[in-house]
């Protein structure tokens, strides 16, 4: 079976972003008046839940926040707000497996793909920043801003419809539970990259394009799975 498409997440998975958004979650807490400070362990946690660019939205369980959704979408733009001016003043280098992972990948014919929750202003300053003008020709859809908790066909069946793909011959791989549910639900392969636990070291770990092949052949392992032809389950 082939690899027609690969969809790529940005945050822990072209770049590593993780100290960045810790920082913009505090920052947004310290502007909102609000005591409350992230460890690194408290960002995972949240973002198991809701994907690390949207962790803060779990500040409406707060008793300051509790049920004030105006609220906590002020403190989710000021976030959003403070990453993106993180990203211009100090921009992450791309993680070298995934560059790696791109250009095996279109050697071999495959479209690569980005949808990411990130804003689309933070997605295209990071693309742009490490990849020039080469953005539209390296991949076949770029997407920032997406709701993988939309209702109907979702952001990766659109994508899928957009280039011609079927879903059996696509991978997502990403950090973000919500990105990877969306994917299983669409019927492609998911390929998790998070950071395992409450460890503050990230492991060094990523996949190969060889070793993706590897798994379209290989049993249900906890980081990905091939789901039914209409039957797509999150792992």
């Amino acid at each position: 079976m082939s690899i027609d498409v690969i969809f790529l997440g940005l945050d822990g998975v072209l770049f590593d972003t993780e100290a960045l958004h810790l920082a913009a979650c505090n920052a947004a807490f310290a502007n909102a008046g609000l005591s409350v400070r992230w460890t690194l362990p408290a960002l995972r946690a949240a973002a198991a839940t809701h994907g690390i660019a949207r962790a803060i939205a779990s500040a409406v369980a707060m008793p300051p926040l509790s049920r004030d959704k105006q609220r906590v979408a002020e403190l989710l733009e000021e976030k959003q707000r403070q990453f993106h001016l993180a990203i211009l003043a100090r921009p992450p280098q791309a993680q070298a497996a995934a560059l790696a992972l791109i250009e095996d990948a279109t050697a071999a014919g495959s479209k690569v793909c980005i949808l990411t929750d990130l804003p689309a202003p933070s997605a295209s300053a990071l693309l742009e920043r490490q990849f020039g003008a080469d953005v539209n020709s390296l991949f076949s859809v770029v997407a920032g801003g997406v709701n993988f908790d939309s209702v109907g066909a979702g952001p990766y069946a659109h994508a899928l419809h957009a280039i011609g793909a079927a879903p059996h011959d696509a991978i997502a791989i990403d950090t973000a539970v919500p990105a990877l549910r969306a994917a299983a639900d669409a019927g492609l392969w998911t390929v998790s990259v998070a950071p395992y636990g409450t460890d503050v070291v990230r492991p060094r770990q990523f996949i190969t394009f060889d070793a993706l092949h590897e798994l379209q052949a290989s049993p249900y392992t906890p980081d990905q799975q091939r789901p039914k032809p209409g039957l797509g389950r999150a792992a």
